[in-house]
């Protein structure tokens, strides 16, 4: 009887035991076929983002071969041009080896925008990949028009670009000449010229555009001579992070360069409609006399004529208190005239044609609490205030200066303190940037804007948060400037002592010289004290010099940037529309 109940007992656990490793079984295979199929599909989504990328890639290249660098083209004939490039995009397809994959243009939209006699488009592409039912849609806008190369760049050189230390870049880089890397910094302390501090080599993101692969050179430590990286035992993965893939090869000989001054005739016809060649010999007469004062006075008095042009050379004397305050007629007097002078200031918040300045001008947050041009002044009836003198931008009051204006300087520029701007600034004297916070203004849709600085003399950047800590390269630190250099001479940068952090880009015809090292560095008595930290244990992120290519600056100043006689494809950033998964039966 026992054994009977044992044996009922065992036949019991033993389908227990069978039921419970079915259910175990069952819950592995579909556990495993589960992790198959998403790693299938996981698989499938990442090779449709290629894909989708790939086919943008190839779009943009097949753009910048039809149109990058044709010159003289009417309107007409461009948009012809135009129409035939977006047929042909639309029938492109992307090859791939890819098994039940495909990708292609699946839209193109056209916004055209004339600009006096010019004429651009910006064509927005949506590429379309699928790989076993998985879709990827991506967009970028690629502008056609004619513009100067530089703007392509976060930064670099038509002549050499010289990196000595841990720079960090994020975007695209030009060496018209020469690209030569050391992993030693140079800088200035206690007017001791020769200060030298070992670092890492520089770290980029984006693709490094040369002449040839032996213009990439390395310094060596014993000769002091630069050699080809090649003839050395370090890659291109240690000198400049990156590898062969981003290395692309640029001739020089058909890169799209800006003229200063001629950009800046064309703007001050734009403004004031006067005939470009009264401009042009005033100008070539100011910049024939350097030095002299008063020497484009003769351009002052031929731009005063242009239609709709408002003229000032300052404002009004300041009133003084009467000293009889009861005296009733000196009271109203005095009231009447700082009613005039306060109305003066006032102006410039709102204004809606081009004024002529003659004269240096000093915005200081006091008086001039904000120059603004309204929307439709600065983007559509293309308004610019023209500074015949110096332009000094400095902030002595706790209120932010705003600066939303396209300016003419014939002098020099000087900026420092906080300044919130949106504008381009083409000058025909030097740029100093000393002690400033360079914001963008942020618009109502959370798009932050940024300055164009375009100089025909040097640009000199100084003294950024010197000696501050270096914090982290997010985008609300107060250590980065919203801008866009460009310098028709030599550059030298330094983030040694002082941080260079740019949302912008730095460009010069002549050499670029850029200094960097890692982490802190604080003042000492012979010496600029480093972070105690090995330079080669420290990120990039904590580099003293960054500069993040801004792919937003051509939208928001369009109206303002330079253009030239040749057609430039100027290529944006990549952007995710949507993935999905197809429904697919078994």
């Amino acid at each position: 009887m026992g054994s009977e109940k044992e044996r009922g007992y065992a036949l019991v656990l033993v389908l227990f035991m069978i039921l419970l490793l079915t259910i175990l079984g069952t819950a592995v295979v579909s556990s495993t076929l589960g992790g198959a199929t998403r790693a299938e599909t996981r698989e499938n989504d990442v090779q449709s983002l290629h894909l989708a990328e790939k086919t943008l890639n190839e779009a943009a290249s097949y753009l910048v071969t039809k149109y990058n660098g044709r010159e003289d083209i009417a309107p007409e004939e461009l948009s012809q041009l135009m129409q035939a490039g977006i047929d042909e995009l639309q029938r492109l397809e992307t090859s791939t080896d890819l098994p039940g994959a495909s990708g292609k243009i699946t839209d193109v939209t056209t916004e055209q925008v004339s600009v006096g006699d010019q004429t651009s488009y910006k064509l927005n592409l949506t590429a379309e990949a699928v790989v076993h039912g998985v879709i990827r849609r991506l967009t970028q806008q690629i502008t056609i028009g004619a513009y100067p190369d530089f703007l392509n760049y976060a930064f670099g050189s038509e002549n050499d670009v010289i990196i000595n230390g841990a720079a960090y870049g994020m975007g695209n880089i030009y060496a018209g000449h020469d690209f030569l890397i050391d992993n030693t910094a140079k800088y200035i302390y206690n007017n001791d010229p020769n200060k030298t501090k070992d670092t890492k080599y520089p770290f980029f993101e984006g693709n490094i555009f040369i002449q040839n692969m032996d213009s990439i050179k390395v310094r060596d430590k014993i000769t002091g001579n630069y050699q080809p990286y090649s003839r050395t035992d370090l890659t291109l993965q240690q000198i400049l992070g990156v590898d062969n893939s981003k290395i692309q090869l640029r001739d020089q000989k058909k890169f799209i360069s800006i003229n200063v001054a001629e950009s800046f005739i064309d703007k001050a016809e734009e403004a004031t409609n006067v005939d470009r060649n009264s401009i042009k010999a005033a100008v070539d007469y100011g910049l024939a006399h350097s030095g002299e004062t008063g020497r484009f006075n003769n351009l002052a008095a031929v731009l005063k004529n242009g239609s709709g042009v408002t003229v000032t050379s300052g404002p009004p004397e300041k009133p003084t208190l009467p000293t009889d305050l009861d005296d009733t007629a000196a009271m109203d007097a005095y009231n009447e005239a700082l009613k005039e002078y306060d109305s003066y200031f006032m102006q410039f918040n709102s204004l809606s044609s081009t004024v002529l300045f003659n004269g240096d001008l000093k915005l200081d947050g006091l008086d001039y609490k904000s120059l603004i041009f309204t929307d439709s002044a600065k983007q559509d009836n293309h308004k610019w205030l023209i500074v015949n003198g110096d332009l000094t931008i400095s902030n002595y009051s706790s209120d932010p200066l705003v600066v939303k204006a396209n300016i003419l300087v014939t002098g020099n520029v000087f900026i420092s303190d906080s300044v919130q701007v949106d504008s381009t600034i083409f000058t025909l004297g030097s740029t100093t940037i000393e002690d400033a916070q360079i914001k963008g203004i942020t618009t109502d849709k959370g798009e932050r804007k940024q300055l164009i600085m375009i100089s025909k003399g040097p640009v000199l950047v100084n003294k950024v948060d010197s000696f501050g800590d270096y914090g982290n390269y997010t985008s609300d630190n107060k250590n980065i400037l919203d801008a866009f250099f460009y310098t028709d001479e030599d550059a030298e940068l330094y983030g040694v002592g002082s941080i260079f952090w740019l949302r912008g880009g730095f460009f010069s015809k002549g050499d670029l010289t850029i200094n960097a090292v890692l982490g802190k560095a604080s003042e000492g008595a012979s010496d600029i004290m480093f972070d105690a930290r090995q330079q080669s244990t420290i990120p990039f992120n904590e580099s003293r010099f960054i500069i993040n290519y801004d792919y937003d600056f051509f939208e928001n100043q369009y109206e303002g940037l330079p253009r030239v006689k040749k057609l430039s494809v100027i290529v944006g950033k990549k952007q995710l529309v949507s993935s999905a998964v197809l429904h697919r039966s078994n």
